[in-house]
């Protein structure tokens, strides 16, 4: 009895419902706020074009490394032709992500110049998109949640988790795909499929 006292468990219990419907609340909050982040990203989602998609990387390239004034060897191998369905401004939103994160990874580890490498190809009805960097890779224990909302790698105050997962939802919606995995040569590969245009194939 006295030891309950000193550790204030009845005090604690009699808490535990307004402490669990607190938590919920906040969990139905932060669910409402992801939704309307994607739907804030989407909201343009109707207005398709014919995007070249070489195109759309340098311009991202150009803001993420210039416009933000980044120690940034950047590496663009194009296929020509390549052309896609799709919304430019997400696609570069998508992109601007996916430099700007290659780099957090590349630049964390002292002494190194952070380097991207950006391969696209053509395999059959599809673009390919491909982004090495040379960073440290990612740990087996993230690669099954890093599109999941609210999911970081980065340190307290350097990351939302909510980049990756617009990414992808976007993506998505363009008929694509996104994925992620360790390179052999190492750092991470991030593949972006997007598919070709109608008057490409």
């Amino acid at each position: 009895m006295a030891l309950a006292q000193k550790l204030r468990i009845e005090h604690i219990l009699h808490d535990l419902p307004s402490l669990m419907d607190g938590t919920i609340e906040g969990a139905q909050r932060t669910a409402s706020i992801v939704d309307g982040l994607k739907r804030f990203s989407a909201a343009d989602g109707g207005m398709r074009e014919t995007v070249d998609i070489n195109a759309i990387i340098e311009r991202a390239i150009h803001w993420v490394r210039t416009g933000m004034k980044l120690e940034f060897d950047v590496e663009l191998l194009p296929c020509p032709g390549s052309v896609v369905p799709g919304n430019a401004g997400q696609l570069l939103q998508v992109l601007m992500n996916l430099i700007q994160n290659a780099y957090d990874a590349a630049s964390a580890q002292a002494g190194i110049l952070p380097m991207l490498r950006i391969r696209v190809t053509r395999e059959s009805d599809a673009m390919v998109i491909a982004l090495h960097d040379n960073g440290p890779g990612i740990a087996p224990e993230a690669l099954s949640s890093i599109f999941e909302p609210f999911f970081t790698t980065k340190p307290v105050g350097k990351g939302t988790g909510l980049g990756l997962s617009i990414s992808y939802g976007i993506i998505e919606r363009h008929g694509g795909t996104l994925m992620a995995h360790n390179h052999p040569q190492g750092g991470a590969e991030f593949v972006l499929r997007l598919p070709v245009a109608a008057s490409s194939t």
